[in-house]
């Protein structure tokens, strides 16, 4: 793990020294891009989440850092984003364990068409679900792979859409349960001036493995979000606060996010 995160801040540093040659856009263009899902920019979004009363009788809680970078390839007809996302977790609850949790890479393709861009874009593509877990308690023990779909519309301010996915399980440890995960991301984002933005969003999932009574997981929530500069580098910071308004037994029943994402927009 320790070396992962020495890569992780020597490609950022890397880049960083790239994007200084550039300013890449006001705030609020950059703001735009952070919140579009859909949007071919280089980012790098590092997402703390605290998991509040989790366990049995809700007095543990659990700690999470995803490190989910955005790297985009345009073509001629098209726009293909991919998507990888490494949880590093600390948990007290199944067990008091730290380390790296299950990879899950996205990735979709959007297609483009000649003339004036459209406010609605639609995307497809595929998800797998890795084990990369380092302890048995932070992750699946299965490769599971599945379809992928995006769907962004931007009018004005506004800039709503959802992701979904769903993924199967093929292989791995024969003693673990099976996967068939759907997971669903609606949101809502209303760009404010000076780079603040807020987004009102859900990440449901549903195990469709899970017993009755504990296959949804649904929070509910928000993120407000400011881009700023450091000399040419524009990094966004968030703060949000999520609800689980249905969730599994033991499941975690809030979550707190603080966000840090580094932009690294094209040189113009």
């Amino acid at each position: 793990m320790t070396r992962f995160i020495l890569l992780v801040l020597a490609l950022a540093s890397t880049c960083s020294a790239h994007a200084q040659q550039s300013s890449g856009g006001s705030a609020d263009d950059i703001s735009r891009k952070l919140n579009d899902p859909g949007a071919a920019m280089v980012s790098v979004p590092f997402q703390y989440n605290y998991l509040g009363d989790v366990g049995p009788g809700g007095d543990a809680h659990n700690e999470q850092l995803k490190i989910q970078p955005v790297i985009p390839f345009v073509g001629e007809h098209g726009k293909f984003l991919l998507r990888p996302i490494l949880p590093l977790q600390w948990n007290d609850y199944p067990q008091r364990k730290h380390g790296t949790g299950d990879l899950f890479v996205q990735g979709y393709y959007i297609p483009t068409h000649a003339g004036a861009p459209s406010p609605t874009e639609i995307g497809f593509g595929a998800a797998a679900l890795l084990d990369t877990a380092s302890h048995d308690s932070l992750g699946t023990g299965k490769y599971s792979v599945g379809p992928t779909f995006v769907l962004i519309h931007k009018t004005g301010h506004w800039t709503i859409g959802a992701l979904a996915n769903h993924v199967w399980s093929f292989a791995g440890d024969s003693d673990r349960d099976d996967v068939s995960l759907t997971s669903m991301q609606p949101f809502f984002t209303r760009q404010l001036p000076k780079g603040w933005s807020v987004s009102f969003t859900s990440e449901a999932q549903y195990n469709w493995e899970a017993t009755s009574g504990n296959a949804w997981t649904v929070p509910l929530g928000g993120t407000v979000s400011k881009v700023v500069r450091f000399g040419h580098i524009p990094v966004s910071f968030g703060l949000g606060g999520f609800y689980n308004v249905e969730r599994p037994e033991f499941t975690n029943r809030w979550t707190a996010r603080f966000l840090v994402t580094l932009a690294f927009p094209e040189s113009h």
